[in-house]
């Protein structure tokens, strides 16, 4: 009885330990990079990085960016995304592009961008597509953060997504046009 109680009281501080790291990692004031989350940051707006659909060597995530301030915000284009590797610098060797690149066809991922006006508490998404494709064992590339600004000049954000972008040897991302999600949360 003792040792199943030792045993679990040593799981749940691990856990926290564990836990207070990552966070620790995804929020490095160091880095000055926010990372989203339930406080609406000073500009108004929150992205956040939607699940990886990891389907057949194409790979597909979405942004969505929220207005969480008190004033009507305007995105038209793209959003800017830089891609980080575990200690959080640069990955050198991919290419970031506006639509698809050739990866995919993608209904909507190559349409002309179009200016969306998102008022307080309405969304937008953007997708982000690439092929996990290696040739051979060396270059392949692995994001483990990224930096996304809604559009230039805006703060850029830091994202963690769930499981990382497994980019192959490809060295390319596509990046889709802001949308208006519709609706708010």
């Amino acid at each position: 009885m003792y040792d199943t109680v030792l045993v679990a009281v040593v799981g749940l501080l691990a856990g926290a330990v564990i836990w207070t790291v990552a966070d620790v990692a995804y929020d490095d004031p160091a880095a000055g990079l926010p990372k989203p989350g339930p406080v609406c940051p000073h500009e108004g707006i929150r992205v956040t990085a939607g699940p990886v659909n990891p389907a057949m060597g194409l790979r597909a995530m979405d942004l969505t960016l929220e207005n969480c301030g008190t004033r009507a915000f305007r995105v038209e284009g793209y959003p800017e995304v830089r891609l980080l590797d575990r200690d959080q610098q640069h990955v050198t060797g991919v290419s970031v592009i506006h639509g698809s690149g050739g990866i995919a066809t993608v209904t909507g991922f190559d349409d002309p961008p179009d200016a969306v006006t998102l008022a307080p508490g309405e969304r937008a998404s953007a997708g982000l597509l690439w092929r996990n494709t290696t040739t051979g064992f060396d270059g392949a590339a692995y994001v483990h953060y990224l930096t996304v600004a809604a559009r230039s000049g805006s703060l850029p954000l830091l994202l963690r997504p769930d499981g990382g972008l497994d980019l192959g040897t490809t060295g390319r991302l596509g990046v889709g046009p802001w949308r208006s999600a519709g609706g708010t949360r």
